[in-house]
């Protein structure tokens, strides 16, 4: 009995599979749009006719009106989440995202590529509403390092393909001018930066439709809500395959936590029907260790981030004499790489965490715990971001290796931080019921963090090149990162609603040697209860 109950609680149901392969098609076209504009931010302003000492200043304007606008609305969407259901929050979100990709490929001034951005912020609040879903779908703390690590793995796969369309595709008449022949097309001279986000547009088209027609609701009490995309969906599964898989689909919902022996229909039978969740308040959200972990959160937005938005200006920015310079503290200038040339080096910054985010973090995770490897992580980071601008003294011959071997660490480093964050987050709220709005929480106050850090990022950046001192900026943003590491050492992972589920699983396995003529896992009520929270707490 109690090796089948082990069994099933250390791996995914086949309906949770599906589930959660939905919901990463759902998730994948954002990061797409989102890392697509690091290669051409800055040639995009450049176009806009601001001037060379002030590009940098008003590309970080630009990539923070987005979080900006999410620091407004990001903790309503999630109260919103709480209530009508995560599901139509994600779709509105994503049919936001896909109407400002489009306006700001079009965007002929920098106010209305500015307003384009904010718009994206202001109607998506999808990143904590994902990490809810994720949270509702596997409650076994012993599968949550996998669980959560999917979305981030999702990042990366599409932190490799945005920057490659982005500086690909951007200002063809420029970058393939043999793509055209005889007269230079019109379209292309007044939209140079449209195609990129045309295609990166038509990924939304795909997540749209599949999570309108196939995705779960997951919020207790809304959940069994009648719901036209799923009727839709399940139509149009019976005439693809031939077959009705409704009834298919609701015994994999009933018995996802289940053993493969699943429970017969008799057990299924008295399974008591779900009590709709009280209302929520946000004292309710918020412990220590809760708080902890969203200022933690918030400290690695914000440097990870403006980290991110600030290194390609700095691979763009124009070369300076070397005789201007004073090692080894004054010096300034950047790479003067081409648009195609970063992209490349974001897409094997992807490839890499890819990598890392499926063979390595889930092992290593499960080894030494989340709380351990994030602790690494975050003292990792500010050494990465104090050591890059030295990197501008190396020979020319060397600086693409360095540049490389940092990524490397970066990818790893982030690897290991944002999931095992959400992981130490998740499981330090004090109930199910409010993961919704913490989460909502956590992401509008880092969108704060993000739009704040790249603007003021550059701003330095800016006074760095016109000064002389380039390391300026990353210092700063070392020493915060450091500061933010340091505050980490406050969280523990215990509390909260991830000590409560192992309390009962160890309560369950009890019961089960108590109780050997009950079959499947422990028992039907032991399943509901595995499955959406304990109901002690209210979940």
């Amino acid at each position: 009995m109690t090796n089948k109950t082990n069994n099933a609680a250390t791996k995914f149901s086949p309906y949770t599979i599906r589930q959660l392969f939905i919901l990463s098609l759902c998730r994948f076209a954002e990061p797409i749009a989102l890392t697509s504009i690091f290669p051409y931010l800055y040639y995009m302003v450049k176009s806009f006719g601001v001037h060379e000492t002030d590009i940098s200043y008003y590309a970080g304007i630009t990539a923070a009106s987005f979080s900006l606008s999410q620091f407004f609305t990001g903790v309503l969407w999630g109260r919103l989440s709480d209530v009508v259901g995560r599901k139509p929050v994600i779709l509105v979100g994503l049919l936001g995202t896909l109407t400002s990709l489009i306006v700001f490929g079009f965007s002929t001034t920098l106010p209305m590529a500015i307003c384009a951005r904010a718009l994206s912020g202001l109607v998506n609040g999808n990143v904590g509403i994902l990490r809810t879903m994720v949270a509702e779908m596997v409650p076994q703390k012993q599968l949550q390092p996998r669980a959560f690590s999917i979305m981030p793995l999702v990042w990366n796969v599409a932190s490799i393909m945005g920057p490659i369309i982005g500086g690909f595709l951007s200002d063809p008449l420029k970058n393939h001018p043999g793509w055209f022949h005889g007269s230079r097309p019109a379209f292309f001279e007044k939209f140079p930066f449209a195609l990129p986000n045309l295609v990166c547009a038509s990924f939304f088209l795909i997540g749209l439709p599949i999570g309108f027609l196939f995705l779960d609701e997951t919020l207790e009490g809304v959940k069994d809500r009648p719901d036209l995309g799923r009727a839709l969906g399940r139509k149009l599964t019976t005439c693809i395959s031939g077959r009705n898989r409704q009834q298919k689909d609701i015994a994999d919902e009933n018995t996802s936590l289940l053993s493969d022996s699943g429970t017969d229909d008799c057990e299924a039978a008295v399974t008591p029907p779900p009590k709709t969740p009280a209302p929520t308040t946000m004292r309710e959200a918020f412990t220590f260790q809760s708080t902890m972990n969203v200022v933690y959160y918030v400290f690695l937005a914000l440097h990870s981030i403006t980290f991110d938005q600030l290194l390609p200006v700095f691979l763009s920015y124009p070369p300076q004499d070397r005789s201007e310079w004073q090692i080894p503290l004054k010096f300034a200038g950047g790479f003067g790489l081409s648009s195609s040339t970063i992209g490349r080096i974001f897409s094997v910054y992807g490839i890499t965490g890819m990598t890392l985010q499926f063979f390595l973090f889930p092992p290593v995770t499960n080894w030494l715990g989340s709380r351990v490897c994030l602790r690494y992580a975050a003292f990792t980071l500010p050494v990465i971001y104090g050591v890059l601008p030295f990197v501008l003294l190396l020979p020319l011959s060397s600086q693409m290796t360095a540049i490389y071997v940092l990524m490397f660490f970066k990818s790893l480093a982030v690897t290991f931080a944002f999931p095992c964050s959400t992981i130490l987050l998740t499981n330090s709220a004090p109930s199910l019921r409010v993961l919704g709005t913490l989460n909502g929480f956590a992401v509008s106050i880092a969108a704060l963090g993000r739009a704040a850090g790249p603007a003021i990022g550059g701003l330095l950046f800016s006074r760095g090149q016109k000064t002389g001192y380039l390391i300026m900026p990353w210092l700063i943003l070392a020493g915060i990162g450091f500061v933010s590491a340091f505050q980490m050492l406050l969280i523990t992972d215990k509390g909260g609603i991830g000590d409560r589920e192992e309390t009962a699983k160890i309560e369950e396995e009890e019961e089960d040697e108590e109780q050997p003529s009950i079959t499947g896992y422990g028992s039907v009520s032991h399943s509901i209860k595995g499955a959406t929270g304990t109901r002690s707490d209210g979940t």
